[in-house]
């Protein structure tokens, strides 16, 4: 997922934070969630990748992206260093 930029205007940015409040999530997910719903009501699926846009696909994709976020995941050199690491 590419970061974006956001500006909020004062008003908009307290009542981002009370929500935040109010529901116990990050406005950081508040936002995310709120550009998903606004993409898939306005934006057509192209044919085939339907599986992407399902909600098990979606959960799994936030799922990556917080383990991704708290570095949960290892990188390797190569090849073979990767393939050792799976048995």
């Amino acid at each position: 997922m590419q970061a974006i930029s956001l500006r909020l205007e004062p008003a908009q940015y307290k009542r981002l934070r009370l929500l935040s409040f109010v529901k116990g999530k990050p406005m950081s997910l508040l936002i995310r969630d709120a550009l998903e719903d606004y993409l898939k009501e306005n934006q057509q699926i192209k044919p085939g990748q339907e599986w992407f846009w399902s909600e098990a696909w979606q959960a799994a994709e936030r799922e990556v992206e917080n383990d991704l976020a708290a570095g949960n995941f290892e990188t390797f050199d190569n090849m073979d260093n990767f393939l050792k690491d799976l048995k």
